[in-house]
């Protein structure tokens, strides 16, 4: 197997006011074209793992690799190379307006000024956000906001895209074209997606491999349709399994014969729908 784009092993982070997080258990490994999610309860440490994956974090112990590098260390060489979608757009929106803040990274790779009217102006249209690029982002909503910042980062056509509960202030139709945009920058760019959320239900949609984080570990790996149909382990880790899975356990609970293996089909079945899609 080649070198993965994301290594992170026995990762602990102590912040400034001694709150120390340990990212244990099992390696943290993205292979280049994976789309990787990362579930858990709220305040188990998707974001600290995620900061140190940008290079935002530096870790106390343990070791991150990121296409190879330091992120810490090779900051500036992988700016390039990897790109993120912050929880808070607000913190990731610095352009006067949303064409600014689209064309920010673009120039500051040095792309000829064609290049890089050329290139918002497809992502923007991509993202759907055409309309706004005269706007001043301060003013946009949350929803908007979002997908500015969603652009900005696909703009630069990154190895590797890292999101931190990116559908957090989507509707439901933001929402979809969110994914299928995700999908779709994975399968035309080949480009590796690391995704946190607590939403298990939309996993199957935007990933092929999973990790559970609870307790300081990593407790759970595999495909979407062998950890989300773990619901002893899932409840354990105070998360709530897909609404699929839990219609087929009371059905089982009922009496019902319905076999987890008919699930794990379903829910195969809905990875490789989205993917293609």
């Amino acid at each position: 197997m080649a070198n993965p784009v994301v290594s992170i092993k026995n990762l602990r982070h102590v912040y400034h006011d001694q709150t120390e997080v340990k990212l244990h258990g099992l390696p943290f490994l993205v292979q280049a074209g994976e789309r990787v999610a990362l579930i858990g309860a709220t305040g188990t440490g998707k974001t600290t793992l995620l900061k140190h994956i940008l290079g935002l974090l530096q870790p106390a112990e343990g070791e991150v690799r990121v296409l190879g590098c330091d992120p810490v260390k090779d900051f500036a060489r992988l700016r390039t190379a990897v790109s993120a979608v912050l929880q808070n757009p607000d913190e990731q929106i610095i352009g006067p307006t949303v064409y600014d803040d689209i064309a920010f990274a673009l120039r500051a790779q040095g792309l000829p000024r064609v290049d890089v009217e050329s290139r918002v102006a497809a992502v923007a249209e991509e993202m759907g956000v055409a309309a706004l690029l005269s706007k001043i982002p301060h003013y946009l909503s949350g929803g908007q906001k979002q997908k500015v910042a969603l652009a900005g980062a696909m703009a630069i056509r990154p190895q590797l895209l890292v999101l931190d509960e990116p559908f957090s202030g989507l509707d439901g139709r933001s929402r979809l074209e969110t994914i299928r945009l995700l999908n779709r920058l994975n399968c035309t760019n080949g480009t590796a997606l690391v995704i946190s959320t607590h939403e298990l239900d939309i996993v199957p949609e935007i990933a092929n491999r999973v990790y559970v984080l609870h307790g300081g570990r990593l407790v759970l790996e595999g495909k979407p349709e062998e950890v989300l149909t773990r619901d002893v382990e899932l409840k354990a880790a105070d998360l709530e399994p897909p609404a699929l899975v839990s219609l087929f356990t009371g059905l089982d609970f009922a009496e019902v014969p319905v076999r987890l293996d008919k699930t794990r089909l379903l829910l195969r079945k809905q990875c490789t729908e989205n993917q293609q899609g």
